[in-house]
């Protein structure tokens, strides 16, 4: 059939057709309203038969105020060494052989004990020389004093000239002399002789030892090191302005490797050090307690200062944003207590705490620790720590 046909149709044919079209659209609209309402019936019967859900339970909390100071204290902390009070290194004057060494590397040698030892024989056979040569001016002397005896007494009769009274005379003064010089010659072998054996000027420790038994010592050459085993040193560099404020009176902490020793100052050196600008301070430790020579450790000076801010647990921080930092605290309203949320900034961090200042208020109640699991706006029961309680002992705990 064409397109003509169609068109010849009559017209009462071509509107039953459109009317059943529309009949059957609307049937099928209605069917599928009448389905959206039942299946929205449906569902709010569902919805009423589940109960309401029940209330978010109210926690409770450890808290801590939060108290505005005007400055906290730090440590500061300068590095420095344990030094000896006295060190010495021992050489002998004159050469010679070692004839002995007395003592070793480590060992504690008493002041005035013997550390090593010259062999001296040539020295006292010229010592035993020297006196035999005495003993033969003194013979010459007393021949001397005994003929000066007898012209005198020649002189006296008149048998002796004044002339041969002198001469005798002049001998027993240059015998006299001879005598002298030859006593001053065994002082200086003795002198020598003595010399001859290096001693421990202080109570030490042999520190090192650089010559063995039989070798050739020259003059000056090291034969041990000694250091003072008592008395120790303390040498920080300190900028002046810090220098200046040390005090004698005052027993400072010095850390070494965990452990604090207390240390009194002894002297600040005058002059600036030219390579790192500091001052030189000296610090003595108390007897019976240092650490070891050469030690590095820390001397630790508290230092106040000036800012607004009140102490924190560090267990209360949590991260926000832009850098800042959020602590929860509690605020009082008319329902309860519930958490609030203030943003603070750190000025000051330690172990367990950190000085904070930001939009909290004087005297706020701040959650010290398990925040996370507080949302704002929630209901809470604070509950302050005791004053002898560490602030990170209290963990938040559900109320029954």
């Amino acid at each position: 059939m064409t397109q003509v046909d169609l068109n010849r149709k009559p017209l009462w044919r071509r509107g039953l057709a459109r009317t059943m079209t529309i009949a059957a659209t609307c049937a099928i609209v209605g069917v599928a309203a009448g389905v959206v309402v039942f299946g929205r019936g449906v569902l709010a019967d569902r919805a009423a038969a589940v109960g309401k859900p029940e209330a978010a339970p109210i926690v409770t909390v450890a808290v801590a105020p939060l108290r505005f100071e005007d400055g906290y204290e730090t440590d500061r902390r300068f590095p420095g060494q344990v030094q000896a009070g006295q060190r010495t290194v021992m050489a002998f004057e004159a050469a010679g052989e070692v004839a002995e060494i007395m003592v070793d590397e480590g060992d504690r040698v008493e002041a005035g004990a013997p550390v090593a030892r010259l062999d001296t024989r040539l020295l006292e056979a010229e010592r035993d020389r020297l006196i035999a040569s005495r003993a033969a001016m003194e013979a010459q002397a007393e021949l001397a004093r005994r003929t000066t005896d007898r012209r005198e007494a020649l002189r006296d009769r008149g048998h002796a000239s004044s002339q041969a009274l002198d001469d005798i005379t002049l001998q027993l003064a240059e015998a006299t002399a001879r005598i002298a010089e030859i006593d001053a010659a065994i002082a200086a072998i003795d002198v020598r002789i003595d010399k001859a054996v290096l001693t421990a000027p202080f109570d030490a420790y042999v520190a090192e030892r650089m010559i063995d038994t039989g070798a050739m010592a020259s003059p000056g050459a090291p034969v041990a090191s000694l250091v003072e085993a008592e008395a120790r040193r303390f040498r920080v560099g300190l900028s002046p302005e810090v220098a200046a404020d040390l005090s004698a009176d005052r027993i400072y902490e010095a850390r070494f490797a965990g452990r604090l020793y207390p240390v009194a100052l002894s002297a600040v050196l005058p002059e600036l050090d030219p390579a790192t600008r500091t001052r030189v301070a000296m610090f003595d430790f108390f007897p019976g307690d240092a650490p070891a020579l050469r030690a590095t450790g820390e001397l630790t000076l508290p230092t106040t200062r000036s800012a607004t801010g009140a102490w924190a647990p560090v267990s209360a921080l949590r991260d926000g944003p832009q850098g800042l930092w959020l602590l929860t605290t509690v605020r009082q309203t008319e329902d309860g207590d519930i958490a609030a949320v203030e943003a603070v900034e750190v000025v000051h961090a330690e172990t367990e705490r950190v000085f904070v200042r930001g939009t909290f208020r004087d005297g706020d109640l701040v959650i010290v620790d398990g925040a996370h699991r507080i949302a704002p706006g929630q209901m809470v029961v604070p509950v302050p720590i005791g004053a002898d309680e560490p602030l990170l002992s209290l963990a938040v705990a559900e109320a029954e």
